[in-house]
């Protein structure tokens, strides 16, 4: 198994410790990876100290520059651009709203887009979509989704993030409001957002973001038999397909809009079905025993060239499976409460990012 260290030691340190504190990074909160792995996105957070969290940038692309023509000399420029110097690029995002943390990251198609969720704690509920054209480039927009009535139930501030295969739509599920909203990647505007319609949980956009998929959720309660909503953008009619899980963690459409990818937990454990949204039925396989600790974990499936495939925390070990016929094709063990992972959108890499380094495991 080939293993590649993304980054040098100390990379991920936090540039303005407290006084009497270290510099080490006290948790990372989310990871994103472009296809071939070559731009990673990483979020860190200092509990002690929310708003000294920061979102850092690595490209590595052969020859490719750091921040893609963000300002030299470390200054950080107005509109949230990136300050570039030795190193990664760094986003001073965390700052901007005292408290918050990233949640969620997604680089779009090519990894030339990146966009970020950002949620706050349970006596400050922040739920907030950014969005960054193009690495280098400042904070385009930026929108908030919590709605107050719901604030006090469920995950505070979880945005959960999916992107059309075009890149030009970007969907949210909030976990608190449980609310489901797609926007425009180009300038924000709000594309979706279905009255009366609750998600929770994961989302998925298609490929040319004309569907979303969420797990349905009516307010304060899941719809049975793990019900799963297809929207069309175009035209509001919603298809509802029944899945049995009784905890969503992650949704894909197949490349070619046909079919959808359910991870979830059912009975304990972890399982995938694959809704034919042709109505061709369902198939469902087992994965593996989830702790407790680990079934209402939120993941990101990929379906790439070689198929359907999730990377599923179960206690200290995160392992990739095909979902198509249930086998594990890697492990990684020892990971502590910190550490955040990502499948490349080919399917092909799984990279792990924790405090102190980032490293990315070939799947061949």
């Amino acid at each position: 198994m080939a293993v590649r260290h993304l980054c040098d030691p100390g990379d991920l340190d936090i540039r303005r410790p407290l006084p009497g504190r270290p510099a080490v990074a006290q948790r990372v909160t989310a990871v994103a990876v472009s296809e071939g792995v070559e731009r990673v996105a990483v979020a860190t957070a200092a509990p002690w100290f929310p708003g000294f969290g920061e979102l850092l940038l690595f490209d590595l692309a052969e020859g490719g520059p750091p921040g893609d023509g963000a300002p030299e000399g470390g200054a950080r420029a107005a509109g949230g651009a990136p300050e570039r110097g030795s190193g990664p690029t760094r986003l001073g995002v965390a700052r901007r709203t005292p408290g918050v943390a990233v949640r969620d990251l997604l680089f779009g198609p090519g990894g030339t887009a990146l966009t970020a969720s950002f949620g706050g704690t349970e006596e400050q509920h922040v739920g907030q979509v950014a969005h960054w054209p193009r690495l280098g480039a400042g904070e385009r927009w930026r929108r908030s989704i919590s709605r107050p009535f719901y604030a006090g139930y469920g995950d505070f501030g979880g945005v959960r993030l999916a992107v059309s295969g075009d890149g030009a739509t970007v969907a949210g599920c909030d976990q608190s409001s449980r609310s489901v909203v797609a926007w425009s990647a180009a300038d924000g505007e709000q594309v979706a957002d279905p009255v009366g319609i609750g998600g929770s949980e994961a989302v998925a956009v298609d490929a040319d973001g004309s569907r979303l998929a969420f797990r349905l959720c009516r307010p304060y309660e899941r719809a049975p038999e793990g019900a799963v909503a297809v929207l069309d953008l175009r035209t509001g009619e919603v298809e509802t397909h029944l899945t049995g899980v009784t905890w969503c963690s992650g949704l894909v459409f197949a490349p070619d809009g046909r079919s959808l990818a359910v991870v979830g937990a059912a009975d304990g454990a972890a399982v995938a079905v694959i809704v034919a949204l042709d109505g061709g039925g369902t198939a469902g396989l087992r994965l593996a025993g989830l702790p407790g600790e680990a079934r209402q974990q939120v993941v990101r499936p990929v379906w790439g060239p070689a198929g359907p495939r999730a990377a599923v925390r179960a206690g200290r070990t995160v392992t990739v499976w095909d979902l198509a016929d249930g086998r594990d094709l890697l492990s990684v063990p020892d990971l502590g409460r910190s550490t955040a992972w990502a499948l490349s959108p080919d399917g092909r890499a799984l990279v792990v990012a924790s405090p102190a380094h980032v490293r990315a495991y070939d799947l061949g």
